[in-house]
């Protein structure tokens, strides 16, 4: 009872005031809260601190699960890495360059120790609506980048129905709502998987107890499309929302997916011309993305894999984007290209308590649709990047709600040089590698 006092005190703490339309609502213990407040001749003690704690009490139909994680985690690079949130995502090496004397200025070990991506959930079992059971989730996090920042991760509703479920809110993107391959490192196998979340009208259908479709409409909230960064674009991110279709299917040791996609992004809706006159314009990229997934879980093995193939794909963390293929002198009228990417990637897994895990992944960068302008014309994510390779071996050891795991990360990039008249692929390249070491421990309540 105590537990969850001080969960519900921790949350209103956070986002400051709750308020639950429900049957019965927020309810406050004025008499106690008063009597404490008013007193000026006690200290407060434990016993008489939880009476300032105001009680959240819900209606007969509500039930509330709180939940999450706290996580501390060493990490080690050998060299400057391209990473997010503060490095605690890390995906691969720097590229190298070099100062006057001929030294590598990106040759330099960082290390760090960090709590930021402790996190808290909550789970909402509501009143049945239309013959559906209703069901809602916020999830929020601390690693918000380089200052402490609550970070929003998920919100959503459910309807379920007895073949079908509709979700309304900010959740995993469809296209890379798939399972996480057995690492250690926050990065979860990005660049090689894909990561995103978005707000979505997401519709699942089930007509047999292992098979089901998914369709979904998906707007970019959190994650989003790299952009044209200019002074004369006003920048809208979809004159659609994404479209979604999955197949899935699912048992108790083999489960599978079939993933594809279709987006349209407007870079500018103005732009101008050498003699800074400004033109209207409407013009899109249109891209398109598959992917695939495959699990197998047995007694103590597991085994996930997955891969994708697709163009400006910048959002999910792939590599590649769009770019300028022709500006109209008159107007400054651009038209564009997409650059497509391949990736796949292994992750295996033994044991229970002790758990030793394998995982390989690798992207490749194929170059664009058609020759593309040079001189700061490419939106999108590595565009000098031919391919990259990552192997991690990790060792997890589990207690009940601790985990302790340990993993090195290895990853090679190449990096070279980008021919515009030719696709924009990347030639005349040269590995660069790294290695992060990282410790990381995990209590889940």
């Amino acid at each position: 009872m105590k537990t969850k006092i001080f969960f519900q005190a921790l949350v209103l703490f956070l986002l400051q005031t709750v308020t639950v339309n429900a049957q019965n609502s927020i309810s406050v213990n004025k008499e106690q809260v008063s009597k404490e407040t008013t007193s000026n001749t006690q200290d407060i003690t434990s016993e008489t601190a939880k009476d300032l704690i105001p009680v959240v009490r819900f209606g007969d139909d509500i039930k509330v699960k709180l939940g999450g994680f706290f996580r501390a985690e060493y990490y080690v690079d050998s060299r400057e890495i391209v990473g997010a949130c503060d490095g605690l995502f890390g995906f691969f090496p720097q590229d190298k360059v070099y100062d006057a004397n001929g030294d590598d200025l990106n040759e330099v070990v960082r290390q760090n120790f960090s709590t930021q991506a402790t996190r808290f959930t909550a789970t909402v079992d509501g009143p049945n609506l239309g013959g559906a059971k209703s069901k809602a989730y916020v999830e929020f996090d601390f690693s918000g980048g380089n200052t402490v920042n609550v970070r929003l991760r998920q919100a959503w509703a459910k309807f379920i129905w007895q073949k079908g479920e509709l979700l309304l809110g900010k959740a995993w993107n469809p296209f890379a709502d798939i399972p996480f391959p057995y690492v250690a490192g926050l990065h979860v196998g990005i660049p090689f998987r894909q990561f995103n979340r978005g707000d979505q009208i997401r519709y699942t259908f089930k007509p047999t107890e292992h098979v089901s479709f998914v369709a979904a409409g998906v707007y970019q909230t959190e994650h989003k499309s790299i952009l044209e960064e200019s002074s004369n674009s006003d920048i809208r991110q979809n004159p659609v929302p994404e479209f979604h279709l999955q197949w899935r299917y699912n048992s108790s040791k083999f489960s599978a997916g079939l993933f594809g996609e279709f987006k349209s992004i407007r870079p500018a809706t103005k732009v101008t011309n050498e003699q800074k006159q400004v033109y209207k314009t409407d013009e899109t990229v249109n891209s398109y993305a598959f992917s695939y997934f495959a699990q197998y879980l047995a007694d103590r093995f597991g085994l996930r894999t997955g891969g994708l193939y697709g163009k400006n794909l910048g959002e999910y963390f792939q590599q590649g984007g769009y770019a300028v293929k022709s500006i109209d002198e008159q107007t400054g009228r651009r038209t564009y290209s997409t650059s497509a990417v391949t990736s796949y990637w292994l992750s295996l897994s033994w044991g229970k308590k002790w758990s030793p895990s394998l995982f390989f992944g690798y992207s490749k960068n194929l170059g664009f649709s058609d020759n593309i302008l040079a001189g700061g014309n490419f939106f999108g994510r590595w565009q000098n990047v031919d391919h990259i390779i990552r192997v991690s071996p990790s060792l997890k050891f589990s207690h009940k709600q601790w985990t302790l795991q340990a993993e090195l990360d290895y990853n090679s990039v190449a990096y070279g040089k980008v021919d515009y008249a030719d696709h924009g692929k990347v030639k005349d390249t040269h590995n660069v590698s790294n290695v992060r070491g990282l410790i990381a421990t995990t209590f889940f309540f």
